[in-house]
């Protein structure tokens, strides 16, 4: 065991050899600079002393295949900046892919690393190009590129909904066009907001068209607004997936993201691109003005239409009223004249029927009268003859026949078996009463 350890003791390199030993390799490997094409994952900048730590990736299919720690110094990147400004119209940001020129590096203490000691922003904006052309080649070979532009958009672009920045300039300056119109046309505007520049920003504003699109029935149109800013700030709008989900969306996208040249491919495939958020505003508010004024001239049109219709209409009926009128009075005056005639026949009818009926009311009542004289006389001399047998048989007539009555407790005693003794009996007679009882 002690000879393993002596062995060891005899064999071992310390962390400072080592490392001067990489050091001096790379020195002697690397001796000149090389421009690397790789992409600024992080750029690390420290305004305090001015220096920039940027961390640079490779990645094939969206997987980091490479990385390294990369420097440049404050003096450095002044310089680099203003450069890379003038020529992009952009600052060095992350997420952008560059082409540096750098020299390899190794230190003891701080690893290997990339000094950086230029920029080339051309590159920068080729490799935007090729990225864009690409995108444009698939969206046209799926048939997508100009499926926006075909859309039939309603006669009246006013429900908004509006992709943006709610503190950008330029949505501020489309609030104002649209809300202070000399017309005084309404809008209905709903803002979504979402990154418009950066890593995140085509994640962002994708989720905010897939968020319109559940409640697309509100809405007439979609804006995609924002500011100006260079070529490199506009990349992420000639993303595929961002402008592939523009080609595809069901209602009319309207862009006007600030750039005059070099139209994105979102914006290409847009229904309408506008070069400013402004113009946008103005572009809806003509579209407006223009329907209100087709509107104003066929209200006009219809209103001289009707009018003409009704002055010659009024014409048509002061001509029917003068010959309603002369064909009314013709009218009346032969009807009267029949009415007339029909009178008269009426009339003569009327008193020939009455002069015929009372004819014939005159023999009924003849007729009734010698029979009912008949009948009087027949019935008379009948009455008569009731009366004689009525009055022969009055009592008082009967009586005096020598007949009588004889009534017991008020009643005509018609049977004798019926009375018992000691009855009393009371008879009538001619002339006077008497009371008797009965013996046997």
């Amino acid at each position: 065991m002690d000879l393993e350890i002596k062995n060891i003791d005899n064999k071992y390199h310390s962390l400072l050899e080592l490392t001067q030993s990489v050091e001096s390799v790379i020195n002697k490997t690397y001796t000149k600079s090389y421009w690397v094409k790789a992409e600024i994952a992080k750029l690390n900048f420290y305004p305090k002393s001015g220096h920039c730590y940027p961390d640079l990736v490779e990645k094939q299919n969206g997987k980091v295949v490479a990385q390294m720690r990369a420097i440049i110094w404050a003096g450095s990147f002044k310089d680099m900046s203003l450069k890379f400004t003038n020529v992009t119209n952009e600052k060095i940001g992350d997420g952008m892919t560059v082409l540096l020129r750098c020299s390899v590096k190794f230190s003891p203490i701080y690893g290997l690393s990339l000094q950086i000691h230029d920029i080339e922003p051309s590159f920068t904006l080729g490799e935007l190009a090729k990225e864009k052309q690409k995108s444009i080649a698939r969206l046209k070979d799926e048939g997508k590129f100009y499926k926006n532009k075909q859309l039939l958009p309603p006669l009246l672009i006013q429900r908004l909904a509006i992709i943006s920045v709610e503190t950008s300039k330029g949505y501020q300056d489309f609030i104002k066009v649209i809300d202070n119109n000399e017309w005084g046309y309404k809008f209905f505007h709903m803002l979504f907001p979402a990154l418009l520049q950066g890593d995140g920003a085509v994640k962002s504003i994708t989720s905010q068209l897939t968020s319109i699109n559940k409640i697309i029935h509100h809405f007439d149109a979609v804006l995609i607004i924002r500011g100006g800013g260079g070529d490199i700030g506009l990349s992420i709008f000639d993303n595929y997936n961002l402008a592939s989900s523009v080609a595809d969306f069901p209602i009319p996208v309207i862009t006007g993201i600030g750039h005059s040249t070099n139209f994105t491919v979102s914006e290409q495939v847009s229904f309408v691109n506008k070069i400013t958020p402004t113009e946008v505003g103005y572009y809806l508010i003509h579209k407006f003005h223009k329907l209100s004024v087709r509107i104003q001239d066929v209200e006009n049109i219809l209103l001289e239409k009707s009018n003409g219709i009704l002055s010659h209409n009024r014409e048509i009926l002061k001509q029917l009223s003068t010959k309603l009128k002369a064909t009314t009075e013709r009218l009346v005056y032969q009807n009267n004249l029949i009415l007339k005639d029909i009178n008269y026949k009426f009339i003569n009818a009327i008193q020939k029927s009455i002069n015929k009926q009372n004819h014939l009311l005159n023999n009924i009542l003849l007729l009734i009268t010698n029979q009912t004289n008949k009948l009087f006389i027949e019935n008379n001399h009948t009455v008569m003859t009731l009366t004689e047998k009525i009055r022969l048989l009055h009592p008082e007539n009967i009586l005096k026949r020598g007949y009588s009555i004889t009534v017991y407790e008020g009643k005509v005693v018609k049977d004798a078996k019926f009375l018992n003794d000691g009855d009393i009996l009371e008879t009538t007679f001619t002339k006077g009463k008497t009371i008797s009882i009965v013996n046997k």
